[in-house]
């Protein structure tokens, strides 16, 4: 049977595909930057509990907001993929449904556990070695699972799975680029993690902390080594790559050239920048690569579905009065953001 044959109809859009598109690459990089955030501090959690390291409690009372920041953040982006890709999207989790609702219960726990771990530090019971181990298991998990899932969106090939095995538990081993892309999003997690850590650390050290130039430099650290190992894991991932998809990246397509040499630029930007201690340098440069990334992702989702999609083909039925309510509801949003991010604090001293 021919892949083509296994992909249903695609169903009409509400404005154009190009609108989505932006849309979608603008909010799942935000979602990825809270999402390794989270996911790295946690990494580092258990990593940093094992010899019980300063600023663990901090870590632990960032824990649950990044979460729940990183889950809601990953709805929009969610919800544009759905629109510009519904008919992979739909197929692919359905296949490995199992898996997939697992997700849902991994990160109810890991949220849970973030909020256990949080209130045992302000209890002073020590630094929790087996809730950071338990959430990161969890979360380790999820992202191999959102790993398959992004794998078997693209290889509608790979859907034959389900003619010997309908039991909705479909994986994507087979592609070569499973563990290299996942690994990649790992380290990516312990670099963001460790800018959080050096920013708290940078915190602690205006306070005259004497742990905080000590825990901000341990920051870096962590950043620096895993972005070195992430740029070894991303070589690895490029070859691993479709034969006939690695010339795009080598000048043969623009568009994937050009992402790719501006991600390696800013890379070795940020680790300079964090060799050299420049903390919100190096930030920047770890934000701006994150976007880059991001775009160039999806270059390479287009490049896989080539053969057989193109978003700009969808069928259109122009609705500008919803798309109109829809970005009033963004500005809205972000104006009640900016709003409530800008309130005074609450003197509890003095109430």
């Amino acid at each position: 049977m021919e892949p083509g044959a296994l992909i249903p109809a695609a169903d009409a859009i509400p404005a154009s595909p190009w609108f989505f598109r932006v849309l979608l690459d603008a909010t799942f990089a935000v979602h990825l930057i809270f999402m390794n955030l989270m996911f790295g501090l946690a990494l580092l959690g258990f990593a940093r509990a094992l010899r019980d390291a300063p600023g663990l409690d901090r870590q632990a009372g960032l824990a649950p907001n990044l979460t729940a920041l990183a889950v809601n953040l990953g709805v929009a982006p969610l919800l544009f993929v759905q629109t510009l890709y519904g008919q992979f999207f739909y197929v692919s989790s359905t296949l490995m449904a199992v898996w997939w609702f697992g997700v849902v219960l991994a990160v109810m726990g890991a949220y849970a556990l973030a909020y256990r771990q949080k209130y045992a530090f302000h209890a002073g019971r020590g630094p929790g070695v087996w809730t950071w181990a338990l959430m990161c298991l969890l979360l380790l998990y999820t992202s191999l699972a959102q790993t398959h899932n992004a794998v078997l969106l693209v290889r509608p090939d790979l859907w034959r799975g389900y003619f010997a095995d309908p039991s909705g538990t479909l994986t994507a081993w087979a592609d070569p680029t499973v563990i290299p892309r996942w690994l990649h999003f790992v380290l990516a997690s312990v670099a963001l993690g460790g800018l959080a850590l050096a920013m708290i650390g940078h915190g602690r050290a205006k306070r005259r902390d004497p742990h905080g130039e000590e825990i901000r430099r341990e920051g870096l650290a962590w950043f620096c080594w895993a972005t070195v190992l992430q740029a070894g894991v991303g070589s690895w991932w490029l070859m691993a790559l479709p034969r006939n998809m690695i010339p795009a990246f080598m000048g043969a397509d623009k568009a994937a050239t050009g992402l790719l040499a501006a991600g390696v630029a800013l890379t070795l930007a940020a680790v300079v920048f964090a060799f050299r201690g420049r903390l919100m340098a190096a930030a920047g440069a770890g934000a701006l690569t994150v976007l880059v990334m991001t775009a160039l992702r999806g270059v390479l989702r287009s490049l896989y579905l080539d053969p057989l999609f193109d978003p700009a083909t969808l069928p259109v039925t122009p609705e500008p009065s919803t798309t109109a309510m829809f970005l009033g509801c963004v500005v809205l949003s972000l104006a009640v953001i900016l709003w409530a991010s800008g309130m005074p604090k609450v003197d509890r001293k003095g109430a």
